[in-house]
């Protein structure tokens, strides 16, 4: 949808309060050459989450400022040993702990999203919110980057299904800062990649499986049909869309199915680009707050199971109770 591209580049360089983020960290040595000077100078994620937001509303609010985000903006860094699965691998001596960083590259995000959003019909809006100036010297500023790997997907108001799968209640990590609680969930990016990748393939058994069943059989739905399940190519979740209605012979059940299966896909495979000495990092940020201690993981860990199992019924319960606990921050999406 044109607009809604237009208006997630936007969002992206605005810096949406309301967005989670799925982050990687890797070691010193797997780092891109240009992020390199910056590690001396690399911060913890809550004083790195505080400077970034600092900065966002600093350039909100100074209109002589650029629009987009700085060129060049500190690391983000924590010990291997800060996830639960990270420190039991320390700790059986696989290795000594070390530090991993994430390079939060949210100006290399945003021209990403232009691009895409340059290809609709919608494209000469672009100028109205951003000069055109300002995006070609960014350009310029990151040309010496490559551009891929991409180190965090982000999305608006809710967490996508898939990402779900690849923790599990035990990956949970909270600390203190300052008086407030922060919520995370990091585990070894190779056991996330396993169980995304396991997670795929049983929904898509799945999908095969209500695609044969009559549809008088009353079979269960899909688990991605919610507005927090889906999530597109750029790592961006804007418009949170549900599936079409159903395509011919196929039932709504096995499209959701399909659907939520491509997702889970799409995350396995940026997964595999990272090592099994790089962490994956799901930030809630303060306005999830209100939904910790979150048993989604859990609930997805279950849902899966029984699909293997073959009871559709109970793994739509398990998902349904996660659209039940998210829904008060999805409709501020409808809101907004």
């Amino acid at each position: 949808m044109p607009l809604l591209n237009v208006g997630s580049a936007y969002r992206s360089v605005t810096g949406s309060p309301i967005r989670f983020a799925l982050r990687i960290y890797v070691p010193q040595q797997e780092l891109d050459a240009a992020y390199a000077p910056g590690i001396p100078r690399a911060m913890d994620p809550f004083t790195a989450g505080v400077h970034e937001f600092s900065e966002q509303l600093a350039r909100l609010a100074d209109t002589t400022q650029p629009l987009l985000p700085p060129a060049h903006e500190p690391l983000w860094t924590m010990p291997f040993s800060t996830a639960p699965a990270g420190a039991r691998r320390v700790a059986s001596g696989r290795g000594g702990d070390f530090p991993v960083f994430h390079p939060a590259q949210r100006l290399r995000r945003s021209l990403r999203l232009f691009t895409a959003a340059e290809d609709e019909n919608s494209a000469q809006l672009l100028p109205l919110l951003v000069p055109e100036k300002q995006v070609e010297a960014a350009a310029k500023a990151t040309s010496r980057e490559a551009f891929l790997p991409v180190y965090t997907r982000e999305s608006a108001y809710v967490v996508p299904l898939a990402w779900f799968a690849a923790f599990e209640p035990e990956d949970h990590v909270s600390s203190h800062h300052s008086g407030h609680e922060v919520h995370r969930l990091i585990v070894p990016a190779d056991t996330a990649a396993a169980r995304v990748a396991g997670a795929a393939r049983a929904v898509e058994d799945a999908a095969r499986s209500v695609t044969r069943m009559p549809r008088s059989s009353g079979a269960a739905r899909g688990p991605a049909g919610e507005d927090l399940s889906r999530e597109d190519p750029s790592g961006e979740n804007p418009s949170g869309a549900g599936p079409s209605d159903e395509v011919g012979d196929v039932p709504e059940e096995a499209q959701q199915a399909a659907a939520f299966a491509q997702d889970l896909t799409r995350l396995g495979h940026w997964l595999d680009a990272f090592s099994p000495d790089s962490l994956l990092c799901l930030d809630y940020g303060s306005v999830a707050d209100r939904i910790q201690p979150d048993e989604s993981p859990r609930d997805v860990s279950d849902a899966v199971e029984l699909l293997r199992e073959g009871d559709f019924g109970s793994a739509t319960a398990a998902l349904r109770r996660i659209f039940v606990r998210w829904a008060p921050l999805a409709h501020l999406q409808q809101a907004n």
